[in-house]
């Protein structure tokens, strides 16, 4: 088929000639920059002539990249091809010592975050393939299994998940894709120990650094616990990354009482009261502290943890979070004060800055979530700028906040059906034009109000819409979404982590939030492990 020849881009199409310009970017990532670039142009060229047969001639090849007489097509498909999403410099290991109900849930799943309060947890696998009903959080579970099976058979269930979930071939694939980070999320129960003051016998009377042992949350004691997380496993697995070449943050992600509204902050669909209540594990009056003083023990047992690790396996450790996504949905909601937000930030905050860990290299990552303050740019970030110097933003402290356009609500998420910012089923050159520019605005925005200094997105995923089975599930699109986000931060100078490694027991969200998954690593077999209907699991 005779091709369309375009013999002068510049005229028809003045952006174009703009998208393959040299950029400041640092020259590790050039490569990539360029490639997104040529799709970009290829993507304006075939919807500027109408037909994907446009064939290059003269500048357009040499923009483009390709030999003369050569299909302008090709430029899309190179964002397809196998070695185009090897490059994502950070990932969560989101599942494993964090649960969250949806990465449970078979093939049952639908809505990221649930909206039925029952849940959408199905099992625990390997040792809990069934449970009687669905389970909503963390601590509702581990709350059931107590209850019925007694704490040491709950406490063999979250030893035999967490021993299985993630193995040194999981770390072996991370180091080989060129990732270099990843972000280990936490619950207070591996510093469950630091809650002894509350009740010496019910916090205090484990060894923390080998035992898992069930306790209850301070506040919702009666209805929601937590399996501790023996804090050797966690220093393993520090050795571990260090061994393939990778560092870790360590990401305090639930504390106790909920410090979120979401089934990941361990106590969904109970109402979050860390901002505003007190503990309730005993009635005597020494029981009653606020739960934000409770943060700040766990906080100071985590900094402590860190600086008397040996040499070897701090060196592992690249940063801290000392609280993911504080007070999210609060503009919503109004269940925090936003001042009392702050104030505990800056606090726990300058127990990093007055311990040795800056010296030692160790990053403190403040992550800050939009969804939290009502008017984010005017209250978040000045409160950001003035509690830390610029010498401060420049070296250890990371401005750290979240990027998904699944919850876009119409501008940027892409679904099956109308009502999104596209429609999977678009032509590909319209969807990248979109992606394009959601990713440019939003990166851009960033850094403008952030201002310079280090910056990361400590989650991001290729997750285009909220209801993951009218979410886009082809792989041209959500690899191309990878790639534009990927660039679209590094040359922001912003370090993203992708959300997350691997979900094998919840395979409707797989396309848009598994990594492994996309990478084609993940081996489906595992599902069988897990079993969507519901049976008894008493003792």
């Amino acid at each position: 088929m005779a091709g369309v020849q375009v013999p002068d881009v510049e005229s028809n199409c003045h952006e174009c000639s703009q998208l393959l310009q040299e950029s400041d970017e640092p020259e590790e990532m050039t490569s990539n920059s360029r490639r997104w670039r040529r799709a970009l142009l290829s993507a304006t060229v075939v919807a500027l002539v109408g037909s994907a047969a446009v064939v290059c001639h003269g500048q357009l090849c040499e923009l483009l990249g390709l030999r003369p007489g050569t299909a302008v097509q090709q430029g899309l498909d190179v964002l397809t091809q196998d070695d185009s999403i090897r490059q994502v410099p950070g990932v969560n290991l989101g599942g494993w010592f964090v649960l969250e109900d949806w990465f449970f849930s078979v093939e049952d799943g639908n809505h990221v975050m649930s909206t039925d309060e029952r849940g959408q947890g199905r099992c625990l696998p390997p040792l809990l393939p069934q449970v009687e009903e669905p389970w909503p959080s963390e601590g509702v579970l581990t709350s059931r299994l107590n209850h019925s099976m007694g704490w040491k058979k709950t406490a063999r269930i979250f030893d035999a998940h967490r021993q299985s979930f993630i193995q040194e071939q999981d770390v072996r694939g991370i180091a080989s894709t060129g990732i270099k980070t990843i972000r280990l999320p936490l619950t207070w129960a591996a510093f469950a120990d630091a809650l002894a003051p509350l009740d010496k016998l019910v916090y205090g009377s484990h060894n923390p650094n080998t035992d898992t042992v069930i306790v209850p949350d301070p506040f919702y004691h009666q209805k929601i616990a937590f399996a501790t997380i023996p804090r050797a496993m966690i220093k393993r697995f520090v050795r571990l990354a260090s061994k393939h070449g990778l560092k870790v943050i360590l990401d305090m992600h639930a504390f106790p009482g909920g410090s979120q509204d979401g089934t990941y902050n361990g106590i969904w669909p109970h109402p979050p009261v860390f901002w505003h209540d007190h503990s309730h594990i005993r009635e005597h009056s020494h029981s009653k502290v606020p739960l934000r003083v409770i943060g700040e023990w766990i906080v100071s047992a985590l900094i402590r943890w860190v600086e008397d690790l040996d040499s070897h396996t701090r060196r592992g450790i690249q940063g801290l979070t000392l609280m993911n996504e504080p007070a999210h949905m609060n503009a919503a909601k109004s269940y925090a004060n936003e001042d009392d937000i702050l104030q505990w930030l800056g606090s726990t905050a300058d127990k990093h800055r007055k311990s040795k860990l800056p010296d030692q290299g160790i990053r403190l990552y403040v992550n800050l979530i939009d969804t939290a303050f009502k008017q984010f740019e005017w209250k978040a970030v000045p409160w950001y700028k003035n509690t830390f110097t610029q010498h401060e933003r420049n070296t250890w402290v990371v401005a750290d906040t979240h990027f998904y356009t699944a919850w876009s609500a119409g501008s940027c998420d892409g679904r099956t059906g109308p009502g999104g910012g596209y429609t999977c089923d678009m032509a590909f050159p319209d969807i990248l034009w979109r992606l394009q520019g959601c990713i440019a605005g939003s990166t851009q925005q960033l850094r403008r109000i952030f201002g310079d200094g280090l910056m990361s997105v400590s989650e991001f995923s290729v997750g285009t819409f909220q209801d993951a089975r009218a979410a886009c599930t082809d792989k041209k699109v959500t690899k191309a979404f990878l790639e534009a986000q990927i660039n679209g931060f590094l040359g922001a100078g912003i370090e993203p982590f992708f959300w997350t490694w691997r979900m094998p027991y919840g395979r409707v969200f797989e396309p848009g939030w598994s990594l492994k998954w996309l990478l084609g690593l993940e081996k489906h077999y595992e599902i069988d492990k897990c079993i969507s209907s519901f049976v008894s699991v008493s003792a």
